[in-house]
C-alpha cells in the first residue's frame, strides 16, 4: 500500500496539479487527496503546500520525494531479483542411461545442458536397458535414456535421438578393405570369425540380433563382453567382428583403427526417453527434456 502512496505523491510532486495526476494515474481527484492525507499524516508533516491552480513541495515534501524516487527504483529492483531467482533453473537432476547412451551421448548432453544451467547438480546411474527400465518404473530416477524401445504402460515412452548400427572389423582383417557384402554372402566370408555380442539385457545387443536375423546371419562363433568398450578393444585386436552404434565409433572411424563395411540399407533404432507418468517434473527435469527433444539436438552433438 505505501509504495503505491509514494507513487501517487511522486505523480503530483511533478505534474503540480491533484487533476493532472490523477488523469496521469487514471483514478479520481478524491482518491489523489485521500492517499496525499494519508502520507502526511504517516509522516506527520505537511507534504504540499496548495494553491488554486497549482501545488508546490514544502521542504518535508522535497525531502521526501527523493527517498521516495530511491525506494520504488529498489522496489522494482526488488520485483526483478525475485523473478530471476524464481524463472532460475536450479536443483537436482537424476538420470538413467543405458550404456552406449549413458558412455557415448549423455556426457555431451550433460555439457550443452550445463552450458545453460550451471546451478543444477545431476546425478546419473548407468546400467543396460533393463536395468534403467527398472529405475524408470519404480521412480528412483527423474529420467531414463535407453537404446530400444521400452512398454510399459507407467512410463511415458519419446523417441528423442536416431542411431544406426554399422558393421565393423578390424583395420588388419582380411575383409577391412571391403566397402559391401552382400547379405547373402556373410555366412561365408565371415565363417571363422567371432561375432562379438553385448551382454543379455543390453538394447544394444537386442538390436543387433533383430539385425542380423533381417540379413539372415546366424554367426558360428560368439563372445559376449559386457560393454560397447570392451567390443571395440576386441575388433581393434581382431578378435572378431559386431555392430555397434554410429555414436559410439566417431573416434575409431576417425583414426581408421577399425573398418565399416556396408551390407545392406542403413539399420537404424531409437534412443528413448522414458518418464514416469506419475512422478512430478521439477523445473530442471523439464528444461533436460526440452533440450533433448529439441529439433537441433544431433547438430548440438556433433558440435560438442
Amino acid at each position: 500500500m505505501l509504495d503505491h502512496q509514494l507513487q501517487i505523491f511522486i505523480t503530483v510532486a511533478e505534474k503540480k496539479t491533484f487533476s493532472r495526476a490523477a488523469e496521469t494515474l487514471n483514478i479520481s481527484q478524491p482518491a489523489i487527496s485521500q492517499n496525499i492525507h494519508a502520507l502526511e499524516d504517516y509522516y506527520g508533516a505537511k507534504l504540499f503546500e496548495r494553491s488554486s491552480k497549482r501545488v508546490e513541495l514544502t521542504q518535508a515534501g522535497a525531502t521526501l520525494y527523493g527517498y521516495a524516487t530511491e525506494i520504488l527504483k529498489l522496489h522494482k529492483a526488488a520485483e526483478r531479483a525475485v523473478s530471476d531467482l524464481v524463472d532460475l533453473v536450479t536443483g537436482n537432476l537424476t538420470i538413467g542411461a543405458s550404456l552406449t547412451v549413458g558412455e557415448y551421448v549423455l556426457p555431451r548432453l550433460l555439457a550443452a545442458y550445463t552450458r545453460r544451467y550451471p546451478d543444477v547438480k545431476f546425478f546419473v546411474t548407468i546400467g543396460n536397458t533393463e536395468f534403467v527400465h527398472e529405475h524408470a518404473r519404480d521412480t528412483s530416477i527423474d529420467i531414463g535414456l535407453v537404446e530400444g524401445i521400452v512398454e510399459d504402460p507407467q512410463l511415458k515412452v519419446t523417441n528423442f535421438l536416431n542411431d544406426e548400427l554399422i558393421l565393423i572389423t578390424s583395420k588388419n582383417h582380411p575383409l577391412a578393405d571391403s566397402t559391401f557384402i552382400k547379405p547373402e554372402e556373410m555366412a561365408v566370408k565371415f565363417k571363422d570369425t567371432p561375432f562379438l555380442f553385448r551382454e543379455e539385457g543390453s538394447g544394444t545387443r537386442l538390436a543387433v540380433e533383430k539385425a542380423l536375423k533381417s540379413l539372415k546371419f546366424k554367426p558360428e562363433h560368439v563372445i559376449t563382453l559386457g560393454s560397447t568398450q570392451a567390443i571395440k578393444e576386441a575388433v581393434e585386436a581382431n578378435l572378431g567382428i559386431t555392430m555397434l552404434s554410429k555414436w559410439t565409433l566417431r573416434k575409431e572411424l576417425k583414426l581408421g583403427s577399425i573398418k565399416p563395411i556396408r551390407c545392406c540399407d542403413p539399420i537404424t533404432r531409437g534412443f528413448y526417453l522414458l518418464q514416469h507418468k506419475e512422478k512430478f517434473q521439477s523445473r530442471a527435469t523439464a528444461e533436460f527434456v526440452k533440450l533433448i527433444l529439441s529439433e537441433d539436438l544431433t547438430t548440438i552433438l556433433t558440435n560438442i
